[in-house]
């Protein structure tokens, strides 16, 4: 079953509210919307490393209208997830590194009470805040905070930015950083998941297991990232339409870290890092529950086929014949 996300009716109605009495303009006006979004991407492409410029008002209706959208989505993923795995567990207020408007902590907004926005344009950024009635602080730099063993850490697309995580995160209990899905953000941020582990700190998602990466270890060019489907509402279509990009699946690459030790997964227990790939006489795909790089197999002879979500927990038939590095399945496999 595939993992559809969608933009909540509410932040729908606030972006175009605050379109409308800040920009003059409304999310129907696509062919507007559409200028400012080609500007802050072509942007990106020339400046990966850059901050969003905040005090263009073009850049401010691009991440408005295109780029809070689609990274709320990819947010709302990842919070399922810790969700699901009990991640948020003891866990009383969040710290947003590199927050802008607080994309990430409106998908977070039904788990906690207490926000600090870390954001160097808080004055800008502030503004479009669209939280529901929290306690909500704004500070351009990291206050001293009162409960670090209680707090969740959260890197949005920030860090990119920087060159490592900043210090104060060797005293926060909890970690969820979200990157963009290329492939050097991808292996960068396995690289930092192995030093997160020498630190003390163990993976609740999307790894099942505390072991050396396979996809950094045996390989040279994969990287781990995960795939959501996104509903598009009718405005969003109509901006698209303007635009060379489309976006009917999300992806992103994640990383859900704790102080406290992640439930321990049977050894039956994977995930899909990949995607199905068809090949002659057989269907395979990446799945990911130790140190060594696995697939799971379909061979076209027994009459078997079946099309997993990408990044989804599934549990491996006793049954199954291990060949090399394929586990080639009897049956269909069943999804978490």
């Amino acid at each position: 079953m595939q993992r559809i996300f969608s933009i909540p009716a509410e932040l729908i109605q606030n972006i175009d509210n605050t379109l409308k009495v800040r920009f003059q303009i409304s999310l129907h006006d696509s062919k507007k919307l559409a200028t400012s979004v080609k500007k802050l991407s072509d942007y990106f492409i020339q400046n990966p490393e850059a901050s969003t410029p905040w005090a263009e008002p073009w850049a401010q209706i691009a991440y408005l209208c295109y780029f809070l959208p689609l990274n709320h989505a990819r947010a709302q993923a990842v919070v399922k997830e810790a969700e699901t795995q009990g991640f948020f567990k003891g866990l009383t207020e969040v710290i947003d590194f590199g927050s802008g408007p607080g994309t990430a902590s409106i998908a977070l907004a039904a788990h906690f009470n207490k926000f600090t926005m870390i954001e160097k344009s808080k004055d800008i950024c502030s503004r479009f805040e669209f939280l529901p009635a929290k306690q909500t602080e704004w500070a351009a730099v990291a206050p001293a905070f009162t409960a670090p063993e209680k707090s969740l850490a959260v890197f949005s697309y920030s860090l990119t930015e920087i060159k490592e995580l900043p210090t104060w995160t060797k005293k926060i209990e909890a970690l969820m950083i979200l990157e963009p899905s290329t492939q050097t953000d991808g292996r960068k941020l396995s690289e930092l998941r192995q030093k997160l582990i020498t630190d003390g700190y163990s993976i609740w998602a999307p790894c099942t297991h505390q072991g050396k990466c396979p996809l950094l270890t045996q390989s040279k060019n994969d990287w781990c990232h995960d795939r959501i489907h996104f509903e598009v509402p009718r405005w969003f279509e109509e901006l698209e339409q303007h635009l060379p990009m489309k976006n009917r699946t999300l992806t992103m690459s994640y990383l859900l870290a704790r102080r406290m030790n992640a439930p321990t997964s049977k050894v039956r227990i994977g995930r899909t890092v990949g995607d199905r790939l068809k090949e002659k006489g057989k269907d395979r795909q990446m799945l990911c529950r130790g140190e060594e790089r696995e697939f799971l197999a379909w061979m076209h002879k027994t009459g078997l086929t079946q099309e997993v979500p990408r990044g989804v927990l599934v549990e491996i038939p006793m049954d199954v014949q291990k060949i090399s590095n394929e586990l080639r399945l009897k049956e269909p496999i069943r999804t978490l």
